[in-house]
């Protein structure tokens, strides 16, 4: 069974902070260490700050719970912004691609009829009984 939320937001920073309480809620939901709720949040943020997002009117984010997979995608963006965001390093250093990659399970870019989407997974470490 798959439980989803989505969120349609302006693209202004007020907005993160409901984005990231909806995705902590989620997260504890399925017992993510703080540590794994940490670098999926930090991979939220490193998107929401991208010129993609920033030249978007609105985007929805996504949030669901599949299995012991918490998966968040975020869209429409603009899909020729959103590719050199995944490539341009700031002032030389940390890529989009790197920290999403470095923050996440897994991410992928998808092309749909609205936009360009990026899909982001964490899947939830096995709990030992206790």
């Amino acid at each position: 069974m798959t439980d989803a939320i989505t969120l349609t937001i302006p693209h202004a920073p007020e907005f993160h902070g409901v984005v990231r309480l909806v995705v902590g809620g989620l997260a504890a939901r399925l017992e993510l260490p703080i540590e794994e709720l940490d670098d999926v949040q930090t991979a939220l943020e490193a998107l929401l700050e991208t010129e993609a997002y920033r030249t978007a009117e609105e985007v929805s984010v996504v949030v669901e719970v599949e299995g012991e997979t918490l998966a968040i995608s975020v869209g429409p963006l603009e899909a020729k912004a959103l590719v050199r965001d995944l490539d341009a390093g700031r002032d030389g250093g940390l890529t989009l691609a790197r920290m999403l990659a470095a923050t996440t399970d897994r991410y992928e870019l998808e092309q749909r009829d609205d936009g360009g989407w990026v899909r982001m997974e964490r899947r939830v470490p096995e709990r030992t009984g206790g």
